[in-house]
């Protein structure tokens, strides 16, 4: 997969690191200390399995006006010569508990700047030190004066405009879920599991190329689901039922992530007119996300079309969320979420709608597509849903 998409240039690289000292200027910071499996590799473009192991933290830093500084496992020094632009990398024997690359950061970040400097780090939502949090403290008092900050919003700032080589990866992973979740029905039958159904999606996009598939649910019930975050079960789909999948794979670390809604037997007049509404909904999504909007009023948008007591029924918080090197990213499509959209942001649009089937039980009907921002309307990347929901004999 990785042969056929456009490679990240040194060049592009360097661009990040001048966005992102750019923005340190703004906010009077001398360095960001980045601890995240995707900010470092959207900084250094090392993509290493090594970020599995907890016992092995990885660390860089950006100072405001020099190169990148990697400290590392010694164990990583070989991939990150031959994946990484970054020439300043100081590693320890990992693991070494008593001091696990604390000393090197020390070092690096008191090279860098003066007492009474600020150093932002990943404090704030959807982030994580990942190092142990005495480990953190023990490195805040050897740099006092110096103080920590929370940069994670300006991290996700310079992540959520994507290049062209970074939505070539959204789009490559889109397109094989795409084809297939085209190509499902034939593999789906009544009387199977769920579990079984999501295997026959893993086997066909993992022969389509797709490089992880890190996130995949699936619910399934009569007349339709009462939630989407569900394990996949030993539930048999037996005609009546409606499944639902849903699933957050990679292409060379970048994420799609989308759903479809499957009946078996036949559908009944309630799950036809709320699969007819959200799928109207996730149209009126498509149309309002455009630059100059809010995250905030493309919620809106979509949630006139389903009717709020209908969205707020169904309990799913927001209707959409950033996509990239992460399966969720800001911003969230949120009623409150104030972040103006710009050309170049992905987003995935997803409406929800809780209804009363049939027998009078309460369910969530959940669709949902992936979008490139462009300067006029947005561009799918994945392939948009028929507009009849697949039926299973």
């Amino acid at each position: 997969m990785s042969e056929s998409l456009p490679a990240f240039t040194p060049d592009e690289y360097r661009q990040r690191l001048a966005r992102a000292q750019k923005l340190m200027a703004e906010r009077g910071l001398a360095a960001l200390l980045v601890t995240t499996e995707m900010n470092f590799r959207y900084f250094s473009g090392l993509h290493t399995q090594a970020w599995v192991m907890p016992t092995r933290p990885m660390f860089l830093v950006l100072p405001a006006a020099r190169h990148p500084v990697a400290v590392i496992p010694s164990g990583s020094l070989v991939g990150m010569r031959q994946n990484s632009w970054i020439a300043d990398v100081r590693t320890w024997p990992a693991p070494r508990p008593p001091d696990d690359g604390v000393t090197l950061l020390r070092d690096a970040l008191s090279e860098i700047s003066g007492p009474g400097d600020r150093i932002g780090a990943e404090l704030g939502p959807e982030t994580q030190l990942r190092m142990p949090l005495l480990d953190y403290h023990r490195l805040a008092d050897l740099l006092a004066p110096r103080s920590f900050q929370d940069a994670s919003a300006l991290m996700f700032r310079l992540r959520m405009l994507k290049s062209p080589a970074e939505t070539a990866r959204i789009r490559a992973a889109a397109q094989i879920l795409s084809r297939s979740f085209a190509a499902l029905p034939d593999a789906l039958h009544a009387g199977m599991t769920e579990r079984e159904a999501c295997v026959a999606l893993q086997k066909k996009l993992l022969d389509g190329g797709i490089e992880k598939i890190p996130y995949l649910v699936a619910a399934s019930g009569r007349e339709g689901y009462e939630t989407i975050n569900a394990n996949p079960g030993d539930r048999q789909l037996l005609s009546g039922d409606v499944l639902i999948i849903d699933t957050g794979s990679t292409a060379d670390g970048y994420f799609c992530d989308f759903d479809r809604n499957f009946a078996f037997g036949s559908r009944d007049d309630a799950t036809r007119r709320a699969h007819d509404l959200v799928y109207a909904a996730t149209d009126a999504g498509i149309a309002a996300a455009r630059p100059g909007r809010t995250a905030g009023e493309v919620w809106r948008a979509m949630a006139k079309k389903l009717g709020e007591d209908a969205v707020r029924g169904a309990s799913v918080g927001r209707m959409g969320h950033g996509l990239g090197l992460a399966l969720t990213e800001p911003p969230s499509i949120h009623p409150d979420d104030q972040t103006v959209l710009e050309a170049g942001m992905v987003i995935t649009i997803e409406p929800g709608v809780a209804y009363a089937a049939a027998d009078g039980s309460r369910k969530v009907m959940v669709h949902e597509e992936d979008v490139l921002l462009t300067e006029g309307p947005p561009t799918l990347l994945s392939t948009r849903a028929a507009a009849d929901m697949p039926v299973i004999a």
